[in-house]
């Protein structure tokens, strides 16, 4: 049994099935790595972000996507920030020729005091997304709430669970279509290297709604961030 199945069974017994597969549904073991780097820039409470993720499907044994979002982002106060983004995403799907899809993003994001030690995290953010070859554009909203809360194997150590929901909010020529678009679920660890590092690491689920077959892929998600 793969790595990947296996954290499938592992989710759906410790969360009681949160994500049910069905006849009509497709699954792939995944790979995920993403590197998040923020620093500060020369103008009070301004910074940037650069996050790189190249992705791989079946089972890791193929290349998927390169995702590049070069970001900057206000402190409102120390909890609450609103960014602006762009991203690239190129992708080379099973058969076909690669395709290369750009957007520009806005978002709010607002840390929450703790509550016996757990840290909620919102996250809201609004896409509109361009596809090479096509005129139109879709606009897609992502809703993701993450808690993080010390683990006592280890003072680095914490347990982490997020949840991020996608919603089209518009229909386009090459295929988006109004309504649910996909979830991530997320469980995991976040290992604190020191002041300036960290690395999540866990099984994401990641149920895809198409118009045909659905999608559910079983990820293995690593992200490295570093803050300058």
């Amino acid at each position: 049994m793969t790595f990947f199945r296996f954290a499938y069974l592992f989710l759906s017994l410790n969360l009681g099935g949160v994500t049910l597969a069905c006849a009509e549904t497709e699954e792939d073991g995944r790979y995920w790595f993403s590197i998040y780097t923020q620093g500060k820039l020369p103008a009070e409470n301004i910074y940037w972000s650069m996050d790189t993720q190249p992705r791989w499907r079946e089972e890791g044994q193929h290349f998927d996507q390169l995702i590049l979002r070069p970001s900057v982002f206000y402190k409102l106060n120390t909890n609450t920030s609103v960014w602006l983004g762009y991203d690239t995403i190129i992708s080379h799907p099973d058969g076909k020729s690669a395709f290369r899809e750009n957007r520009l993003w806005e978002q709010f994001q607002h840390q929450f005091d703790d509550v016996v030690d757990v840290t909620l995290t919102s996250r809201t953010r609004f896409e509109q997304r361009r596809r090479e070859d096509f005129q139109d554009v879709g606009h897609r909203l992502r809703q993701m709430f993450r808690a993080t809360t010390p683990l006592s194997l280890h003072p680095s150590l914490s347990l982490v669970v997020f949840d991020e929901v996608f919603v089209n909010l518009s229909q386009t020529e090459w295929g988006v279509r109004r309504g649910l678009d996909q979830n991530r679920l997320f469980l995991g660890v976040n290992w604190k290297f020191n002041a300036v590092s960290n690395m999540d690491a866990g099984y994401l689920n990641q149920f895809v709604n198409s118009r045909t077959t659905d999608r559910e892929n079983h990820v293995l998600s690593t992200t490295l961030r570093f803050n300058f």
